[in-house]
């Protein structure tokens, strides 16, 4: 019956909000979590490369993995340098990558600022 379909239920906000599923986990993990996937949601289609900042900085949204992400099946954390700065700036380059990275490979998989 159409009236069944259409039928909606009233939840005053306070109750919806205290929902195990809805209520704000808490200044941790998973109340990060709960915040980038939520401005993930609402950004949707209108953030450009928002969510994957997001994603390098927080570690969430939490993305599919496989073999479309290319990389091995992981999601790079990273833009690797030019080729030029190799080719034409090589001591620089690694010298810039035993900075930041402590090796003198320049990978897709490193932290934009490693714990050194």
């Amino acid at each position: 019956d159409a009236d069944d379909v259409l039928a909606t239920t009233t939840v005053s906000v306070t109750d919806y909000l205290a929902q195990p599923d809805v209520k704000y986990a808490g200044a941790n993990d998973a109340g990060l979590k709960q915040i980038i996937t939520q401005k993930y949601i609402a950004f949707f289609q209108n953030s450009g490369q928002e969510a994957y900042f997001n994603f390098r900085r927080t570690g969430f949204p939490i993305f599919d993995k496989g073999p479309g992400t290319g990389n091995g099946g992981n999601i790079p954390r990273r833009w690797l340098y030019p080729l030029s700065e190799a080719t034409n700036n090589t001591a620089n380059y690694n010298a810039a990558l035993a900075r930041q990275f402590g090796s003198a490979v320049d990978d897709l998989d490193n932290d934009l600022w490693a714990e050194q």
